[in-house]
């Protein structure tokens, strides 16, 4: 009888600390945080914006290159061959020119923007955080590493209401 007893009392300690160790899990999907968020919607006016002055330089170079292949074609017939071939140089060292700044622009462009996403992407973990620890969640995880995450786990919409002051 003793015995039984010490196994009764025994089983459901081990039950009441396995329901005691059961821990609050959520899940935030942070690219739909990113794409729902308007700072994400914004970067690249912002972006646009920074390097204004290059894109309008890019375009007037492009606007010149558009004029001199138009002259090519439209005075090929009254240009002396000297000319024509002084033409096509400089229409090729524009041309150059025009490449090497486009490719530097959307470089440096694309950096940018990815310092600005990543920034972002840091504030977005940032407020995950405080509201697991708001909501005492003991783990969130990126919904990307989760297979299957029910309603009640699901954190991306507060994580996004939390971003945008809702």
């Amino acid at each position: 009888m003793k015995t039984t007893i010490a196994a009764l009392l025994l089983s459901t300690a081990m039950f009441a600390n396995a329901a005691e160790a059961q821990q609050k899990i959520g899940v935030v999907n942070f690219q739909g945080v990113f794409q729902n968020l308007p700072q994400a919607r914004a970067l690249e006016t912002t972006i646009q914006e920074e390097f204004k002055a290059r894109i309008e330089e890019v375009q007037g170079i492009e606007d010149k290159l558009n004029e001199m292949r138009e002259k090519q074609q439209r005075d090929a017939s009254i240009m002396s061959n000297n000319e024509k071939v002084q033409l096509g140089r400089d229409f090729e060292l524009q041309e150059s020119a025009y490449q090497l700044k486009v490719r530097a622009l959307r470089e440096d462009m694309n950096r940018r923007l990815g310092e600005e996403r990543d920034k972002l992407m840091m504030e977005i973990a940032r407020a995950a955080q405080s509201l697991a620890q708001e909501m005492q969640y003991d783990l969130v995880v990126q919904a990307t590493a989760v297979a299957y995450v029910s309603e009640a786990h699901e954190l991306t919409q507060e994580v996004i209401d939390k971003m945008t002051g809702n």
